[in-house]
């Protein structure tokens, strides 16, 4: 909820944080995979735009479901091909695919992140962090991706998002036995 954030200040339906204003909620959905390589190393690139360490992804376009997004974001980034890990709630593996429904890969998150834009303007991602796993067949990532280990994330200008991201995941693969 924006009242709930302390440094936005809402000042006639405009969103002000620090570097500008914005049209309230404009929003873009987005995917970002998160992957964990054999050795515990994280997959990330520094961002050129923004200069923090990011895992892949980026916007979903019209029509195209967010596991789709993610695993062609991770092929156009990386050169690498993925695939979504399900790592739902218990729950949820009772509801099952009909002709009118079908159950989509669950996201390990969902952040809603503002981005300062002054080019295209500020605005929100929604963004569906997905659990990706390489497929066998893929090689090393297109630079400058690169396999960080996880004790190494906190010596770089990463958002502390994905290191929580990246500690969640190493969870997930503890209760594996992984």
């Amino acid at each position: 909820m924006l009242g709930s954030t302390p440094e936005i200040q809402c000042k006639n339906n405009k969103i002000k944080k620090g570097c500008g204003e914005m049209r309230e909620e404009v929003k873009h959905f987005t995917a970002t995979a998160m992957i964990r390589n054999e050795h515990g190393e994280f997959l990330l690139h520094e961002h050129q735009k923004l200069g923090f360490w990011l895992p892949p992804g980026g916007h979903i376009e019209a029509n195209e479901e967010p596991q789709h997004a993610v695993f062609r974001e991770v092929l156009e980034e990386t050169g690498l091909e993925c695939q979504v890990v399900s790592c739902g709630f218990p729950f949820v593996s009772q509801v099952q695919d009909s002709s009118h429904t079908q159950v989509l890969p669950l996201p390990i998150a969902i952040l809603k992140e503002f981005i300062a834009d002054k080019k295209k303007g500020n605005h929100w991602h929604i963004d569906m962090i997905y659990l990706c796993e390489l497929l066998p067949s893929s090689q090393s990532p297109f630079a400058p991706f690169e396999w960080v280990p996880f004790d190494q994330l906190a010596k770089l200008n990463i958002p502390t998002d994905v290191v929580e991201l990246a500690k969640v995941v190493n969870e997930y693969y503890r209760l594996q036995g992984k």
